[in-house]
């Protein structure tokens, strides 16, 4: 419990999520290669079974079964009703943009939300 206060004072986050997925046995591998049911709630725990039932679970995810995806007039209602226009969007970025704005970073500064340091 030391450990755990611990990292949640020093607000580290990352290294208390890996702590208690480790105690509880709750990582990635363990989700990864536990057993299944397949659309009949037989439970499932080859391998190969396994990733057809996972094949198929996010295949039927990925389809469109209303439509809207391909429906142009869908999504230009939601754009004009939804939000803002923003012209500047629409042009490219250049590279020489992108070196000019990192080199007008600050050095030792913290990373941002993607962990990227700016030096």
């Amino acid at each position: 419990m030391k450990l755990i206060s611990d990292q949640l004072i020093s607000n580290d986050s990352k290294k208390l999520w890996n702590y208690i997925k480790s105690y509880t046995g709750k990582s990635i591998k363990s989700i990864a290669d536990g057993p299944v049911y397949d659309k009949n709630k037989i439970l499932i725990t080859e391998k190969q079974n396994k990733m057809k039932i996972w094949t198929n679970h996010f295949g039927e995810l990925a389809k469109d079964t209303t439509g809207n995806s391909r429906s142009t007039d869908k999504w230009e209602n939601l754009i004009i009703s939804d939000c803002d226009y923003y012209p500047e969007c629409d042009n490219s970025i250049l590279w020489s943009d992108i070196t000019q704005e990192l080199a007008d970073t600050p050095n030792s500064k913290a990373p941002g939300a993607d962990g990227v340091p700016s030096e």
